[in-house]
């Protein structure tokens, strides 16, 4: 009796047990289970790009609203997640990416970038906001005009910067345009491309065809920094920057998208039976990307526009060409006197990227080669003297620009990050020019090496101080070889034409130039107020040697100079009210002399430089200020004015050589002069934009530019000073077509207001000065699919005749183009 019942207690103790063991089991696997459902629902992930962070990321869970943010690390802890949310992350300049339910989210998740083209925008790195390109500047505006947010832009670069309204251009040949800010031209205007400086050791100070060696085709974004910027960028950027920013290879994710694309446009355009063809290819990977780009662009004779305005029956017509027949020079009448003979050239452009992500940041590959055929200097080939036309040929032979870069970034977490560029650029300019009539012709040969470096660290935005800071170290050495030969006119070389010596554009001994720059920029935060403190020293030499010859004997036979440059700015964004924005700055900024300006040898229009010992750095200091005006989110109203002081300006003077005033050169007595620290000079001006929603999907803008300059010793006016000019546009736009018309205008520049001597080109305007002239001009863009969109557009539209201020060749008249663009 007892031992059933001791057996059957037992029994049921042993259930018991069992049953409580089996429902711990179920809780503890429950635990586990839900424990490992928070480990994958609230994880803690790395947005990245590649291998580089991403900070600023919004992570959303669509279906509860939870969100978060990715810190400097790109560190982010995902909203809580169910087995049915889908998550959302988002980053300017990166495509929007979802997770799906059921997707799983690793230890690193890859966004991939998105070009952006965003009006006043400016995008400089994927690792951190910019900190301290805004020191000393007032305006930085961002050309993103349709032709570039549709990858087709109109015509060269000297046509497209023109059209912007922004900047003035200076042209003396189809193939070339001088960009001109605040009244500064050529070196005292500073090319920038992709981080890279293109002004060299031989920029020289009249006007520059250079900005036309850079692809308008594999241009992403061009930012126009107005106003002194030598803080940032150092020497030369006294009227500011223009800056060039060539597609860059993008990361792309396994799954965001295919990771192989391509462009293809054609271009036509009537006025100068032009042709351009492009192609693009991209390829990415989560950790790689890929640029190859390659453009041929083939311009025909330029025809100038046949409404004459301005009265003047006869200006800028070409009534004869010099045509060479059974070895002879010969003057024929040119049957379309509007047609500006010989003008046309072609060119050749390639650009290929390569970048790739390594632990916390990324190495990119950069190689851009530019090349032209000959290009005829209008300003020259017009000429006539006493005899009739006085020369038979004068060209720039084929201009070649060849960079290769490599720029490493890499991200340092809470410090912030470094951006570091190699680089190697190699220049090659020719001139070859023949009197009329003459059995041979002189060729000079440019070739110009240079080697820079800039490495620039930038804080991390999350110091939570309201602090960031930005410091700098950067050189460059150039090479400079300058070469002459006589040649007949087949281009074959002749060891004795009875010229005597020849002499060489510059030292014919070699000259090199060497620079050196540090620099800091701080911007603090406070409230909605924002401050920028920057200071800059910069260090350059020059040495050239001359050779002894007969054709020129110099009180010198070797030029050593140095010069160092401390510059500054400051600058105030302060708002005074809920729609009233001001930007006040005080800055300064500076040029070394290059080898340019202390030792070509140079005959234009009667005057004939040459080297000078003793030039010392320019300087320009500036008061800015900037008012935006914005009563309505639709209407935008912005003035801004700027002061400029620049002293010791460098300059030609008329001077003398062992007591004689002139020198005989290319068969004539021309007027000596060497550039010199001249004195001082006063530049002023305002810019006025203003932008409204007129009626639904339609925008009216305009932007007007007003500069004087005034050398202050002898109260005359300065040279390179525009007259007003300026653009407004009415656009109407819908999601696959747009259409814009525009007007691009400039007022009269009175001839007593011309700068001294031959830079303004006085030889090519009328008695009394430039003519005021406007043009009417429309664009259309269209979309008839996804992957294939077209541009059509008339530009002069009334085929006005006009030239712009300073440049020899009359513009281009009545034009119609078009270009078809496909992607693939």
């Amino acid at each position: 009796m007892y031992l059933k019942r001791f057996f059957q207690f037992n029994m049921v103790m042993r259930l018991k047990l069992h049953s409580g063991f089996a429902f711990l089991l179920l809780i503890f696997s429950s635990a586990i289970t839900f424990s490992q459902d928070s480990i994958q629902t609230k994880q803690e992930v790395r947005i990245v790009n590649g291998s580089i962070p991403i900070p600023f990321v919004a992570a959303m869970n669509i279906s509860t609203g939870e969100s978060s943010i990715s810190d400097a690390d790109g560190l982010v802890i995902l909203p809580f997640r169910n087995v049915n949310d889908t998550l959302v992350f988002r980053s300017m300049g990166y495509k929007q990416l979802m997770v799906l339910p059921g997707e799983l989210i690793g230890r690193f998740l890859p966004m991939d970038e998105m070009p952006v083209n965003l009006d006043e925008v400016r995008i400089t790195s994927n690792i951190v906001p910019d900190v301290g390109i805004n020191a000393g500047l007032v305006t930085a505006a961002t050309i993103s005009t349709t032709a570039i947010k549709n990858g087709v832009p109109p015509g060269n670069m000297a046509e497209l910067l023109q059209s912007t309204g922004q900047l003035h251009v200076q042209q003396s040949q189809q193939g070339g345009g001088s960009p001109v800010i605040r009244g500064f031209e050529a070196n005292r205007v500073l090319l920038v491309v992709d981080g890279v400086r293109l002004n060299n050791a031989i920029y020289r100070s009249g006007h520059l065809q250079n900005s036309s060696t850079v692809d308008p085709n594999s241009i992403e974004q061009i930012q126009v920094f107005m106003g002194p910027s030598s803080v940032r960028f150092g020497s030369d950027a006294l009227g500011g920057v223009v800056h060039f920013l060539t597609r860059r290879p993008r990361f792309r994710s396994d799954n965001s998208e295919s990771s192989v694309s391509s462009l293809f446009s054609a271009q036509f355009n009537s006025v100068n039976n032009s042709s351009v063809f492009h192609g693009t290819a991209e390829a990415g990977g989560p950790r790689w990307g890929t640029v190859v780009s390659f453009s041929a662009s083939k311009y025909g004779d330029l025809k100038m526009g046949s409404r004459r305005v301005h009265g003047d029956s006869e200006w800028g017509l070409v009534p004869f060409i010099a045509v060479r027949i059974d070895g002879a020079d010969s003057l024929m009448a040119n049957p379309d006197p509007e047609l500006q003979s010989p003008t046309g050239y072609s060119q050749k452009d390639f650009l290929h990227k390569l970048r790739f992500g390594i632990p916390g940041g990324a190495i990119e590959t950069n190689i851009q080669y530019s090349t032209t055929s000959n290009i005829s200097r209008f300003d020259k080939i017009n000429d006539f003297s006493e005899e009739g036309l006085k020369w038979a040929e004068w060209n720039y032979g084929p201009q070649e620009r060849f960079m290769t870069a490599i720029s490493w970034e890499q991200y340092l977490g809470i410090p912030g990050s470094l951006h570091t560029t190699l680089a190697y650029q190699n220049i090659s300019e020719s001139r070859f020019n023949r009197l009329f009539g003459a059995a041979f012709r002189e060729a000079r040969t440019e070739e110009v090496d240079v080697y820079s470096m800039s490495s620039i660290w930038k804080s991390s935005p999350f110091r939570g101080d309201g602090w960031k800071f930005e410091a700098g170290v950067d050189g460059q050495w150039n090479e400079v070889d300058s070469q002459v030969e006589a040649q007949d006119p087949d281009g074959e070389p002749v060891v004795d034409p009875g010229w005597g010596v020849l002499m060489t554009r510059y030292p014919n001994g070699g000259s090199n130039m060497g620079s050196f720059g540090a620099f800091s920029s701080a911007k603090r935060s406070s409230g909605d107020k924002v401050y920028h403190l920057g200071l800059r020293y910069s260090h350059a030499s020059i040495n050239a040697v001359f050779d002894a010859t007969s054709a020129l004997s110099l009180p010198f036979s070797e030029i050593h100079t140095a010069n160092g440059a401390l510059t500054g700015s400051a600058v105030a964004e302060i708002p005074l009210g809920s729609n009233v924005s001001t930007v006040s700055s005080i800055a300064s900024g500076f040029r070394h002399p290059n080898i340019d300006d202390a030792t070509k040898i140079r005959e234009k229009g009667g005057y004939v430089l040459i080297p000078n010992d003793s030039i010392k750095a320019e300087y320009l200091y500036s008061i800015d200020e900037s008012i935006t005006w914005q009563p309505h989110q639709n209407v935008s109203f912005t003035a801004s004015g700027f002061f400029s002081i620049w002293v010791d300006v460098i300059s030609p003077v008329n001077s003398t050589l062992y007591g004689e005033s002139t020198l005989e050169i290319d068969g004539e007595s021309a007027i000596i002069q060497m550039n010199k620290n001249m004195g001082n000079a006063i530049i002023r001006g305002a810019r006025f934009d203003f932008t409204t929603q007129v009626f639904p999907n339609t925008i009216f803008k305009s932007t007007v530019n007003v500069n004087k300059g005034t050398i202050i010793t002898s109260d005359s006016p300065l040279a390179h000073i525009p007259p007003t000019f300026g653009r407004s546009s009415l656009e109407y736009s819908k999601q696959k077509w747009s259409i814009e018309t525009f007007v691009l205008y400039s007022g009269k520049k009175n001839i007593d207001s011309y700068g001294p001597g031959s830079t303004d080109n006085p030889q090519e305007t009328l008695s009394d000065g430039n003519p005021s002239w406007w043009t009417l001009n429309i664009e259309s863009h269209l979309e008839f699919h996804e992957n294939i969109h077209a541009q059509f557009g008339v530009s002069n539209i009334l085929d006005m005749h006009y030239k712009s201020f300073s440049s020899a060749i009359s513009a281009p008249g009545r034009g119609v183009y078009i270009a078809l663009h496909a992607t693939f």
